[in-house]
């Protein structure tokens, strides 16, 4: 398990990545949704990597792991990353929803989402029934992406205790989508809001 950090190092590691989120221009999807273009997610500009460390760490502070067999995440530039350096501190094996252009024997497929893009099926391979796991992504927005994880994996009895983000941009309705169709406990790091056409903190 990673080491406990102090109040200071907690607050410190907190203001660095509140910063990487915070006064950032929004840009308008083709599909009118409003798109944050984010270091963690996007690469723009490329991040530091001192700070996937910082996020990581508070994570695995903010998240329950000790009765987890499995951590569930999706394989982007933001979920994969923070969900290895997670796995890393805890010990605790990985999972990673991904495209193929089919399943295999033991493969769950994830309902298509907003969340998710591109072309083809979404797999979480690696499951098994009675197992308990945690979900972590990097945003929380309109909840599409962990709603259609949490789905897929109680379609093969796995038991999700909690969901762990990184940011959660508000006034987008993801956390009441995932409270009303899943019994798990949300947590982030970092809350944001759409202001003046960039992002900012809550009033």
């Amino acid at each position: 398990m990673n080491k406990k950090l102090t109040k200071e190092e907690y607050g410190l590691k907190l203001a660095r990545i509140k910063r990487s989120f915070l006064d950032i221009p929004i840009i308008n999807g083709s599909n009118g949704y409003p798109y944050v273009l984010l270091s963690l997610t996007d690469s723009v500009p490329p991040m530091d990597p001192t700070l996937l460390e910082d996020m990581a760490d508070l994570l695995v502070m903010e998240g329950d792991f000790l009765n987890v067999d499995v951590i569930v995440s999706e394989a982007d530039r933001g979920g994969g990353p923070l969900t290895h350096a997670i796995a890393l501190r805890v010990g605790i094996p990985y999972v990673l929803a991904n495209w193929y252009p089919n399943g295999i024997k033991g493969e769950t497929k994830v309902k298509t989402s907003i969340g998710f893009s591109g072309e083809g099926h979404i797999y979480v391979n690696g499951l098994k029934s009675g197992q308990k796991a945690i979900i972590v992504d990097d945003i929380l927005s309109s909840g599409g992406t962990v709603d259609a994880l949490a789905m897929a994996l109680k379609g093969s009895g796995v038991v999700v205790s909690e969901a762990l983000f990184v940011g959660e941009k508000l006034g987008i309705g993801g956390r009441d989508r995932i409270l009303k169709n899943h019994n798990i406990q949300i947590k982030s790091l970092v809350q944001f809001c759409i202001k003046d056409n960039k992002t900012s903190e809550p009033d």
